[in-house]
């Protein structure tokens, strides 16, 4: 096997943006996908996550975080920082964490990603650990303080 064709595989497959969004009350909304996603080893699968997901083709990863967020939990957000990023070590995706804050101007609205979203779930930051059955990031741990 030639050195281009190791380095391709090793290639991030693509990119998302994950959104942590607190309630009033300190707590952090939950998605449950109605297709759980098996990591690349088989040996975990993802079923609750925090809502985000891809970024389309002239989006900022902000404006994809906005749609996403309000399509799968149909909460308005707006995004305030950066919290971390990374390569997910067991699905080989680029990840960036946010900080977004609800927006209460325009209020909920119905999920409209039905055919991904089953359920969301506002939890404590000390019940996070009870729903991620995959390595949740250091970075998303200290900003929670869990």
């Amino acid at each position: 096997m030639s050195k281009s064709m190791k380095k391709k595989e090793k290639t991030v497959q693509k990119e998302i943006v994950l959104g942590i969004v607190k309630n009033p009350t300190g707590k952090i909304i939950l998605i449950s996908r109605v297709w759980p996603e098996k990591s690349l080893d088989g040996s975990t699968t993802l079923t609750w996550a925090f809502p985000g997901g891809n970024i389309d083709e002239g989006e900022t990863p902000k404006e994809a975080l906005i749609r996403e967020i309000r399509n799968e939990t149909g909460l308005k957000v707006s995004v305030k920082k950066k919290i971390s990023a990374r390569i997910h070590p067991q699905f080989n995706v680029s990840i960036k964490y946010y900080e977004c804050e609800m927006v209460l101007s325009g209020g909920a609205r119905p999920i409209v990603d039905v055919h991904e979203v089953e359920s969301v779930k506002w939890v404590s930051p000390s019940e996070i650990r009870n729903y991620f059955t995959t390595d949740i990031d250091p970075g998303v741990i200290k900003f929670l303080k869990i």
